[in-house]
């Protein structure tokens, strides 16, 4: 029996931030996650699915702390600062769960774990981090809205 597969996330500049760093890591990610959709097939074992999530929860921790760093030294407002690293410290307890979840050997289903995935990152890239990328694009003293 064959499921559907998630679509893949296509790449387009809807995700574009205009920042060059944050935009070639969202690809990465991107890539990473259409690459885990293509991985994670009937036949993937839990060692697939636990090679998959340790990557890209590496990948993506070391995303969250680069910008992070932007956010530091850029001065980017305290209380968007803090909103846009609980959306990463959220990301970052789920998969941490389902990799634990898996070392237990429950089951996931690829539907849920890419679903999840897919739906995280493509909302999270057009709302906080495109708020960001215009913060830090804009110029020197100008005000940053808060919308």
């Amino acid at each position: 029996m064959s499921h559907k597969k998630t679509a893949l996330i296509a790449w387009n500049d809807a995700l574009m931030t205009g920042v060059t760093a944050m935009d070639e890591q969202h690809k990465i990610l991107v890539n990473m996650i259409n690459e885990a959709n293509n991985l994670l097939d009937e036949t993937a074992g839990r060692d697939v699915y636990m090679e998959v999530v340790k990557d890209l929860i590496s990948y993506a921790l070391y995303h969250f702390d680069e910008e992070e760093e932007l956010m530091i030294a850029s001065q980017y407002p305290q209380d968007l600062r803090q909103q846009h690293i609980e959306e990463h410290r959220a990301f970052s307890r789920k998969v941490t769960t389902i990799q634990q979840e898996l070392v237990q050997g429950k089951i996931i289903h690829r539907d849920e774990l890419i679903g999840y995935l897919n739906h995280w990152l493509v909302n999270h890239i057009m709302g906080t981090d495109q708020q960001l990328g215009k913060a830090l694009q804009a110029p020197v003293n100008a005000p940053i809205s808060h919308r």
